[in-house]
Order: C-alpha cells, then sequence, then structure tokens
C-alpha cells in the first residue's frame, strides 16, 4: 500500500517493512501524536476507548492495530523488530515530527523502538512494565503457549492475574473479554517474548525527551519502574498524576501529554 494519504482519508492500512499490513486511523488536528496499544487488543477493544477523541483536542491522532490484533495482519515467527517496523510505517504516514504515546506494554515497545532508532521526536510513556531477567531459553513464552493450547480463555486469565497481577477486587470488576479479544488472543505471546530483559538501564541510550506518568493509586512497582528510567534516561522525568490502579483519567492525560509535546 502506498504510504502518501490525502487529507481527507481517516483510516486505512499500511504495509510494514515486511508486507504485512496495518490498519490505522486518524483523528484531529495539531502536533502528531501515534498511540501505541497495550497486550492484545486493538482500536476497537482498547481501555482507553475516549482517549484519542481526548487527545484530538491537542494533536492530530494516528492509531493502529498492532500486529495480529484487530484489521492488521501478522506474519511468523514472532520478532519485536517487526513491531519497530511497524510504528515506524505508521510514523511516516505523518507529515511531521511525531511524539509516541505508549501505555502498559505498548510504552515498553515504545522505549524497544527508541532504542532501535525509530524516528520518534519524544516519548509520553503510561506505566510501562519493566522486567529485568532475559528468558534466551523462551520459558516466559513456551508457558503461554501451554495456557493457550488450553483455550485462548485461559491464556487470557493467566495473562492478567499471573503474569501482569491485576488485583482480585479489579479483575472482578472488569467485563468478560470480548470475542475479539479472545480471537486475537495468540498476540498476548508477543508480549511474553519481548518484555524478558527489559530494565530501565538497558534504554540509556534513549536520547529523546521522555515523560514517563504513573498513577498515584497503581502498583508499587511501576513506581519504581518510573523511578529507574527517570534515573537511567538522560532526558526522562517521571510525573506521577492522580489515577486509580494502572490508570489516569483521559482529561489529566491530555493535559500532561499536551503540555509536555508543546500542543
Amino acid at each position: 500500500m502506498p504510504n502518501a494519504i490525502t487529507p481527507d482519508r481517516t483510516h486505512g492500512v499500511v504495509d510494514s517493512a515486511d508486507g504485512t499490513p496495518i490498519a490505522w486511523s486518524r483523528t484531529g488536528t495539531g502536533p502528531h501524536l501515534v498511540m501505541v496499544h497495550c497486550v492484545g487488543v486493538s482500536r476497537a477493544t482498547t481501555p482507553q476507548p475516549t482517549l484519542a477523541d481526548a487527545l484530538a483536542e491537542r494533536f492530530t491522532v494516528w492509531t493502529y492495530d498492532r500486529r495480529g490484533k484487530g484489521e492488521s495482519g501478522t506474519t511468523a515467527p514472532y520478532d519485536v523488530q517487526r513491531e519497530v517496523e511497524d510504528l515506524t510505517a505508521v510514523i511516516g504516514l505523518a507529515d511531521g515530527p511525531v511524539t509516541a504515546y505508549g501505555f502498559s506494554s505498548g510504552a515498553t515497545l515504545c522505549l524497544i523502538a527508541a532504542e532501535a532508532g525509530a524516528p520518534i521526536e519524544r516519548l509520553a510513556l503510561l506505566e510501562p512494565p519493566l522486567y529485568d531477567e532475559p528468558d534466551p531459553d523462551h520459558a516466559f513464552r513456551a508457558e503461554g503457549e501451554r495456557r493457550l493450547a488450553e483455550g485462548p480463555d485461559v491464556l487470557h486469565h493467566w495473562f492478567h492475574t499471573d503474569v501482569v497481577g491485576v488485583p482480585a477486587e479489579v479483575l472482578a470488576e472488569l467485563p468478560p473479554p470480548a470475542d475479539e479479544t479472545l480471537r486475537d488472543a495468540a498476540s498476548l505471546l508477543h508480549e511474553l517474548t519481548f518484555l524478558p530483559g527489559t530494565p530501565a538501564r538497558r534504554f540509556a541510550v534513549v536520547q529523546q525527551p521522555t515523560l514517563v506518568i504513573a498513577s498515584d493509586s497503581t502498583a508499587p512497582e511501576i513506581h519504581t519502574w518510573g523511578e529507574q528510567l527517570q534515573e537511567a534516561m538522560p532526558q526522562a522525568r517521571l510525573a506521577i498524576l492522580p489515577g486509580e490502579w494502572h490508570g489516569v483519567d483521559d482529561a489529566t492525560l491530555t493535559r500532561a501529554i499536551g503540555d509536555f509535546a508543546g500542543a
């Protein structure tokens, strides 16, 4: 697919470097911002369904389905560098500098992309998880594959309880996963592949201005990881904002990111 788009096109598909089709949407006007979603969700199933519209008051907002989810394609075997290329392809649709905003594992993916040289001007990261220990034998992924063989619902539940550590009281309030989420459950294995071996010190080479955001009511380790990134990265700062477990409301996020990016 050609990368050039016209002003009236608000959604489409762009081919990544390996030919995988990546579905994207655009809304708003202003400086460019690309949203990188968290694990296992698409534009249609994101836990931040109204954030793009909120950010569109200050930015031209690009959202996309990460490979293996929603309307985007996928290829095997999985390699996180293909996801870096996907993000780079979406950034290539913009006609100016881009802020990359990532949530949770999507924020960690943004760090990996910046480390790899993706053309990102600045980073806004909401609660990126960091996993110090590498997993050269892919045992973490293999455990996920065993759960997936039992059923996508089994993998989904295990991932959120044992990997993410969603508190029981929070999990009880969540709706059951949508059919589309279960259809894309195999994409949870992507995070099990790229999250091991992501200590903060790995990203000391990232030179872009970076805003790391955490809720004041989130898990303690999130604050620790944010502090570690602030210490390791030359232009990173941590902002603790009012929020809930693993989340900050749209208005607060939009204000913080807009002020950070000068939008």
